[in-house]
């Protein structure tokens, strides 16, 4: 029963081998008379010109323009894409600021977008971003500057379309504050005071006034300077992570962790007050 299953496959393999051998013969023998008489083959290769030709042509050109217009279809629709993605997003960051402000005061607010960086070695002893929003646009110098989580810092520089914002954690950068339940009274910079340990990076220091107490956990906000420049007062600047021990300084000292992080702004707002506000 097996051998009568096994005939005819090797029958069929032995037809296919002989014919694989027919055709190779037959090249063979073409390619010789191609050689050796181009006229006699000159016939079978303008038909086989005549029947292929357009296929041909009808591949080239779907390869060619069809692919072409598809990839560019496509990167169309990609870039689309990317910009209805950007355009939700700052749609959600321009509602965030907006219900941030409503409870901040209700300021008037200028959104703008970070366009640079600086390093913290600057004229103003700290570290800068570049917004895209300047003088024609009502921005001012000692505004204060936001972001939907709270403070991010106030304008030092400004140009006709940008301006310069120096940020919290800088050793000229001074905001008065309000912490605790109370409101006890205080301040916040980026450096510790005398005989602390340094602080980790981004970590601002809370000094109080008087003999205040503070708590881990204390909310800290601007306490608001005289016609609100440079700081408006009530925005969020961030949380007491610690309280350093009593090591002889003349108020009590915490450490603060700020609510914004340098590293990621994108969309700010600056606050515009009085004849600022169009």
């Amino acid at each position: 029963m097996t051998r009568r299953r096994l005939l005819p496959r090797l029958s069929g393999a032995r037809a296919t081998q002989v014919l694989l051998t027919a055709l190779v013969g037959l090249t063979v023998c073409v390619l010789l008379v191609d050689l050796a008489r181009p006229a006699v083959t000159a016939p079978v290769r303008r038909s086989a010109a005549t029947v292929f030709a357009p296929v041909q042509a009808a591949m080239t050109g779907w390869t060619d323009d069809r692919l072409t217009e598809v990839t560019r279809e496509r990167d169309a629709l990609d870039a689309r894409v990317k910009e209805l993605e950007a355009e939700l997003r700052t749609s959600g960051q321009l509602t965030e600021l907006e219900r941030a402000a409503a409870g901040w005061g209700g300021h008037e607010l200028l959104p703008a977008r970070v366009v640079g960086f600086s390093s913290g070695s600057t004229p103003v002893g700290g570290r800068t971003v570049t917004i895209d929003a300047g003088e024609l646009d009502g921005v001012r110098t000692d505004q204060t500057v936001v972001s939907s989580d709270g403070l991010v810092g106030r304008v030092v520089r400004t140009a006709p379309t940008s301006a310069d914002v120096v940020l919290l954690g800088g050793s000229d950068v001074v905001v008065g504050v309000r912490f605790g339940d109370e409101g006890a009274l205080g301040s916040v910079d980026g450096r510790p005071a005398p005989g602390l340990p340094a602080r980790a990076s981004g970590q601002l220091t809370l000094t109080a006034v008087g003999d205040s107490m503070i708590s881990v956990g204390d909310p800290v906000t601007t306490l608001g300077s005289p016609d609100s420049i440079p700081y408006v007062a009530g925005i969020p600047l961030g949380t007491v992570t610690s309280v350093d021990p009593d090591r002889g300084q003349l108020g009590r000292t915490a450490v603060v962790e700020p609510f914004v992080d340098g590293d990621s702004l994108d969309l700010v707002a600056v606050v515009l007050l009085g004849e600022e506000v169009r």
